[in-house]
């Protein structure tokens, strides 16, 4: 229903109708179906739900009203991961009265033997059923038409406990009891009816749990079971908020301190935008002036950069990676390029398009490029910017949480490129070209594996590389073109996601489905479509006199 702490505008109707108490089937069953979420872990789910809980309660919702939403999504969601049993019985626990519960267990009973949809089951229903009668049975309102509720279902046993610890020991042994012509296993059984020792007791369990015992004393569950039962120790009930619960509530609270210091990351980002230093040398404002620059004028200049970043930087010498020399530098093991100024054409360029358009003509499968072609206005109108000096890392760091890489932008001295920046220093000099390593479609995983691999041999002019390869954020807020982009190297600023670049290898191996198409020079996606990783490149300008 809900999509990080925000409505769905899908289910905001939905929420209006469950509110307001006028809901239909067809409407209960589309908010089910915006929850679905195919993740098989509990804690994560639990979560969920509980995050669903407080928007609901910041909304006005009253306990009573959030627990019909729950239930409808369970009675409606069958083979889809609802309310977790954890969520329904706390959620019982803090509705006042007993009117949902009992319209939930008069809806199960009259179902009855209502055919199931193919493919589905039913436990949702039951675990529902089994709660909702236990919460009867310990505000002493469980009809006995009800009791069959508590023992159909897979719920969790201290809420089948604390039913049956409030009901009169003879219904207690009856639904116990009942419980042997009904299950196909006996250590099933068993486990049953040795976690309710400290409430059931009487002479007709003790006799069914030692039938039980001698039915199938052989298999290893069963072995421990009789062991449990030879040492006769109780199980006290457990309090409430369950270990479970408590896990999830910690797992949430974590969970949404990352979020937090994740969408951080555009505030520090602009923050961190007017990290300079400041040089006189306008030779670096352009590459022509500084491959005019003598051998000895260029050392120079990379002596006086050095100083300006200070005792962390070190010069280990100036290489050429197939054109100008570069001044190579490093920090903290980590090399560094001193890259001049120059122009660069952003986005997607009339060639680059061509070429595209041109290798999905020679192939017969091509839906990844489909989708790419549908795209094509997230990199428009090809826009020429001039971006000024900097120093820049040759390659992107290992991937990091993204709350991590806004704890590393704060502590660093660093900042993160422009959108701009970005394309110029990937594109290395050249115009139009798809990725940093040419003009050719890389559409195999053997192109993949091969440039991959050359890394600082696969450098471009600049002595950069591994463009494309992981998901880069920049400065930039994310927009779905290149409409209004400055032309100076600046970064549009604002709320929101950041822009990022690349992301190919978080995607390899590759499935047919266009992954390559994150190795595009011009190539952009939001920071929200990146989870669980980013790798910050991190550069600092130069400014000169």
């Amino acid at each position: 229903m809900f999509e990080d702490s925000s409505f769905d505008e899908r289910a905001l109707p939905v929420i209006l109708a469950v509110h307001s108490g006028t809901p239909s089937e067809d409407e209960l069953e589309g908010a089910a179906l915006i929850e679905y979420d195919p993740a098989p872990a509990t804690l994560e789910s639990t979560a969920r739900w509980m995050r669903i809980r407080d928007d609901l309660t910041a909304e006005g919702f009253t306990p009573t009203e959030i627990l019909r939403i729950f239930l409808r999504a369970v009675s409606l969601a069958y083979n889809m991961p609802g309310p977790t049993m954890e969520m329904l019985a706390w959620m019982f626990a803090e509705a006042p009265g007993t009117e949902v519960a009992r319209e939930v267990c008069e809806h199960l009973i009259a179902l009855g033997e209502a055919p199931v949809p193919p493919g589905a089951r039913r436990w949702h229903l039951d675990r529902a059923g089994a709660i909702a009668a236990a919460r009867l049975a310990c505000d002493g309102d469980l009809d006995p038409g009800f009791d069959r509720l508590l023992v159909e279902a897979i719920v969790p046993l201290p809420v089948v406990r604390a039913a049956l610890a409030a009901l009169p020991v003879e219904r207690r042994e009856a639904l116990v009891l009942s419980t042997t012509d009904r299950m196909n296993m006996a250590a099933d059984m068993l486990g049953w009816l040795l976690d309710t020792r400290d409430l059931v007791d009487t002479p007709a369990v003790t006799a069914a749990r030692t039938r039980l015992i001698n039915q199938a004393p052989g298999s290893d569950g069963m072995q421990a079971l009789i062991a449990e039962e030879s040492r006769g120790t109780p199980r006290p009930l457990h309090p409430r908020p369950t270990p479970a619960a408590r896990e999830a509530l910690q797992y949430l609270r974590d969970k949404r301190a990352k979020e937090r210091r994740a969408a951080d990351l555009g505030l520090l980002a602009e923050r961190a935008w007017e990290r300079a230093i400041f040089v006189e040398a306008p030779e670096l404002r352009s590459t022509a002036a500084w491959e005019a620059a003598g051998e000895r004028r260029r050392e120079q200049i990379a002596d006086a950069v050095v100083t300006a970043l200070g005792p962390e930087f070190s010069l280990i010498g100036l290489r050429s990676f197939g054109g100008l020399p570069i001044a190579v530098l490093s920090r903290q093991g980590i090399r560094f390029c001193l890259v001049p100024g120059g122009g660069v054409d952003v986005g997607l360029s009339p060639e680059e398009e061509a070429e595209i358009r041109h290798a999905a003509d020679q192939r017969e499968e091509w839906e990844g490029d489909y989708t790419l072609l549908d795209e094509l206005d997230l990199m428009r109108p090809l826009t020429h910017v001039e971006v000024g000096p900097m120093v820049v890392a040759q390659a992107p760091n290992p991937p990091l949480p993204p709350h991590e890489v806004s704890d590393e932008l704060e502590r660093s001295p660093l900042r993160l490129p422009s959108e701009a920046e970005w394309e110029y220093l990937a594109r290395g000099g050249l115009v139009h070209r798809l990725t940093y390593r040419g003009p050719g479609v890389p559409d195999s995983d053997e192109w993949f594996e091969a440039t991959e691999a050359l890394g600082v041999d696969g450098a471009n002019m600049f002595g950069l590389y591994g463009f494309g390869f992981q998901p880069e954020p920049c400065t930039d807020v994310f927009r779905p073109s290149h409409d209004g982009l400055p032309t100076d190297g600046t970064p549009r600023r604002g709320a929101g996601p950041r822009v990022v670049k690349g992301g190919a290898a978080y995607c390899y191996p590759w499935q047919g489905c266009g992954e390559w198409h994150l190795l595009l020079s011009a190539m952009r996606t939001p920071q929200t479509a990146w989870e669980y990783a980013l790798a910050p490149r991190f550069v600092i300008a130069v400014r000169t006199a």
